[in-house]
């Protein structure tokens, strides 16, 4: 099947994720499942789910998702956004934890992204990456958006305002020569097509983590030299990912900053960031590397995380 699926629960960080899935879907030209996941409680009143009144239970929560998704769409052609065309867009309400429902119905509909908000209607909203964002991008197997959005749902403009440079909406993307952030260059050129702007290759070092440069066993190099190798180590990886942008809409940037530091300043104002799960300095162990989850906790703008 393929298309989008998003995750909304009536917050507004849901909200700002059902907003941003529309726009996306109809970038794509594909479909989009909103899910409304949920487990009984005593505002659903004291009977089980499955005795009599189930029903009127169950339709009463699809009117509810329903009347999010149609919100949604309203805020976007008031804003006027293209959002996905309706008869391609449908809500659904599945009984069950949020993370489990959505991993499931993203391998059920073979999803080719997962939206979510980055934190929910828990009840611990102070925390900046919600459980469930964090255990769907933990067990995804397909690219997930996390989309931060503070405050009461305010439609967002299109693109971000200072997202843009003078040839359009900017898509960065963190780059260290590893096979995931690969697949991350070439998951962010698509979006930069899609949304007719440029993308921006970020390669982040210091000489406590760079590799050390050819030739140079024995002694410490000046730092010129190690920057004059970021750059062609950057330059290698793009031209290996054989990306289809055309050349001048590939710009890329070498920061001498740690990595989610430095990515975080280049992503400010961008319409997007697209990270790896896991780099090279991960652990094998470790499903969600260090790096991409600062950055989730702490962009300014959408993050899109992608296994290789």
């Amino acid at each position: 099947m393929g298309g989008l699926v998003v995750g909304v629960d009536g917050s507004a960080q849901s909200d700002g994720a059902l907003d941003w899935a529309l726009r996306e879907a109809a970038r794509r030209d594909t479909t989009l499942v909103a899910v409304h996941a949920w487990v009984q409680s005593w505002d659903d009143g004291a009977r089980g789910v499955h005795p009599d009144g189930a029903e009127e239970l169950f339709a009463a929560r699809q009117t509810y998702v329903r009347s999010l998704l149609d919100a949604a769409v309203q805020r976007g052609r008031d804003a006027g956004h293209v959002v996905g065309d309706p008869d391609r867009v449908t809500a659904r309400q599945v009984h069950g934890w949020p993370a489990e429902v959505l991993l499931a119905l993203g391998t059920e509909t073979d999803a080719e992204m997962l939206v979510v908000g980055r934190s929910g209607l828990g009840r611990f909203g102070r925390f900046l990456l919600g459980s469930v964002s964090s255990s769907v991008v933990q067990h995804a197997h397909v690219p997930v958006t996390v989309v931060a959005h503070e405050g009461a749902p305010v439609p967002l403009p299109e693109p971000p305002a200072g997202g843009t440079t003078d040839d359009g909406p900017r898509v960065v993307v963190g780059v260290d020569g590893s096979d995931v952030s690969l697949a991350a260059l070439r998951e962010a050129a698509a979006a930069a097509e899609r949304v007719g702007g440029v993308l921006e290759p970020v390669y982040c070092w210091q000489i406590t983590t760079i590799s050390p440069l050819p030739e140079a066993w024995g002694w410490v190099p000046p730092v010129d030299d190690y920057d004059r190798w970021a750059h062609t180590r950057l330059a290698e990886t793009v031209r290996d990912a054989r990306l289809d942008l055309p050349a001048d809409r590939v710009r890329p940037v070498v920061v001498h900053a740690p990595p989610a530091p430095g990515l975080l300043g280049v992503a400010a104002g961008a319409e997007r960031l697209v990270v790896g799960a896991r780099g090279l300095g991960g652990f094998e162990r470790l499903v969600l590397g260090s790096v991409s989850r600062q950055v989730l906790e702490a962009a300014p703008c959408p993050v899109t995380v992608v296994r290789g």
